[in-house]
């Protein structure tokens, strides 16, 4: 049986779970709320930022998007693979909205 259980991790795998502080998640947490904070009162509360609100907006939303990926879903522990994965993927997305806003201008 003891066989079985080696062949469930992929190479580079963590043997054990990593596990984290509760002081530490209520710090991200915290962080987290900070940010969103940061997020209203760019869109809402009438910070003018004219043309940079929504980069702004953009930029505050990806950073807790990478807050939340690298801590609450561990990926900042996890297999190098998973990280090349996503990191594609955000190359991609990235790559299809700039192509979509040039061919918005382009029109």
């Amino acid at each position: 049986m003891s066989e079985n259980n080696k062949s469930r991790y992929l190479p580079g795998d963590p043997k054990e779970h990593h596990v984290v502080s509760y002081k530490f998640s209520i710090g991200i947490w915290f962080g987290l709320i900070i940010l969103t904070i940061m997020t209203v009162l760019v869109s809402v509360m009438g910070i003018n930022l004219v043309a940079f609100s929504v980069a702004t907006a953009l930029i505050i939303a990806s950073t807790k998007a990478i807050v939340v990926v690298n801590y609450f879903m561990h990926l900042k522990y996890d297999n190098v693979v998973l990280k090349i994965l996503l990191g594609v993927t955000m190359l991609l997305f990235v790559v299809f909205i700039f192509l979509t806003v040039i061919d918005y201008i382009t029109r």
